[in-house]
């Protein structure tokens, strides 16, 4: 690190505010007492690690609020490795920053010792299944959480399947909200068997993911056998009408009280862009490499160049990258809600070039036709300056499903996005009758 004496002005004024910053930030801690709230602060790492000191000896908070910052995975760290030696901090929400999967493994080590973190928010983050995974390990030692907040995050089957395991050992936990994950059958499949055996779990939310009918039926089934959970919310996923009848007539029958409306239509999900995995690529580009052999000829079609290769590749409609956004809660109390997604960082050190900006709105069942709503967009630079607006209009895909794809053909501002910039979707003017909005930017 370049020694004080050698900064410039500029340099050395810089310094000082995050100097400054990181004091404030201990002392808000040092001093606290009860209840402290630090969110929308701009906390990044740097200040997240000058908490974790204070929290190292401060004995008098217990509810601490850091949601909507800018930690990521190694502010989660130092907070985690502070939370083995306190011991006061029943509550911690750490909802939407940047934590990922190497954040969700510090924690989760912290949460195998830790005996007064209660409460855990770790909502609206990056954590996938790996990250998961390791918290659901954590769910067989703990003996303190009580609560915990996974909502708004990239969980797949793999993860949903590894937490329905640790709820087997679990004999604490009553509230677990996977709300607006990417689980489907085969993650509701393991929650039912974990159903069967837990006997804590009273709040179980599976709402906005993508579950069928035969992961809603074995959830359904597990409901005759657990006597203990109180409230299930399956809403907002892709079950049949015939199942949520089903379900419906379960519910007389059981304790819990069941949400199940507002279910998405299945064909949304296959309408989601896949991204081309490496197997992908290497296939087609062997292909042009070295050609096909013609049905009857003996020749095979002569190989590409390497530059054109990479060319064609290049310009194909694939996506090496992809950042998606989306919403399925809508009750006609968030009108302004906006989807928003913001470019990352360069792949390997290249710069990213967006290749489609894909819109997706499956509205409610209506007489009128899904046709008579836009998708309002917005581009904005990285200093948030507008740069394109738009009011796209949409392809009906289905009779409740309707799609849009802006390509850099038709809006060449696309070519000229880069990291950092922004897209965002305002909601539909009648958001009440939308089920699922998705918003997808990919990119090479």
């Amino acid at each position: 690190m370049q020694s004080y004496e050698c900064m410039t002005d500029r340099q050395r004024e810089l310094y000082d505010n995050i100097q400054n910053r990181q004091r404030e930030l201990y002392d808000n801690i040092q001093n606290a007492s009860g209840f402290l709230s630090l969110e929308h602060r701009q906390i990044d790492d740097a200040g997240a690690q000058a908490i974790a000191e204070a929290l190292k000896v401060n004995r008098t908070v217990t509810t601490l609020y850091l949601g909507s910052n800018q930690i990521g995975d190694a502010g989660l760290n130092a907070i985690a490795e502070a939370l083995k030696v306190n011991t006061t901090v029943a509550t911690l929400n750490l909802a939407a920053n940047q934590i990922g999967n190497v954040g969700a493994q510090a924690i989760a080590d912290t949460l195998k010792a830790n005996t007064t973190l209660a409460g855990l928010h770790l909502g609206k983050n990056r954590i996938g299944d790996a990250g998961a995974t390791a918290i659901a390990e954590a769910l067989q030692a703990s003996t303190a959480l009580i609560h915990l907040y996974l909502v708004e995050n990239q969980i797949g089957d793999a993860g949903a399947q590894a937490i329905a395991e640790g709820l087997n050992g679990n004999t604490r936990l009553t509230g677990l909200y996977l709300y607006q994950n990417e689980f489907g059958d085969a993650g509701a499949q393991a929650m039912a068997q974990a159903l069967k055996v837990n006997t804590t779990l009273t709040w179980l939310s599976l709402r906005a993911n993508q579950i069928g009918d035969a992961g809603a039926q074995a959830v359904a089934e597990a409901l005759r056998v657990n006597k203990k959970l109180t409230w299930l919310d399956l809403q907002y996923n892709c079950i049949g009408n015939v199942t949520v009848q089903v379900i419906g007539e379960t519910r007389k029958a059981t304790r819990p009280k069941i949400d199940i409306d507002n279910q998405i239509n299945p064909r949304v999900f296959s309408l989601f862009p896949r991204l081309a995995s490496a197997d992908d690529i290497q296939d087609v580009f062997r292909l042009l490499t070295c050609g096909p052999e013609l049905d009857n000829q003996s020749a095979s079609l002569p190989a590409l160049t390497s530059e054109i290769v990479h060319f064609i590749m290049d310009e194909a409609h694939y996506w090496q990258g992809v950042k998606h956004a989306k919403r399925a809660l809508f009750d006609g109390t968030l009108p302004d809600c906006i989807l928003k997604v913001t470019l990352p960082q360069s792949i390997n050190g290249c710069s990213i070039r967006v290749k489609a900006i894909q819109v997706l709105r499956n509205k409610k069942e209506r007489r009128d036709s899904i046709d008579d709503g836009v998708f309002d967009l917005i581009v904005r630079d990285e200093n948030g300056a507008v740069r394109y607006e738009c009011a796209a209009n949409p392809n009906v895909v289905d009779s409740n499903i309707a799609r849009a794809t802006i390509l850099p053909s038709s809006t060449p501002i696309i070519e000229h996005m880069r990291e950092g910039w922004h897209v965002q979707v305002r909601s539909s003017k009648s958001a009440q009758d939308v089920l699922l909005e998705s918003l997808y930017v990919g990119y090479v």
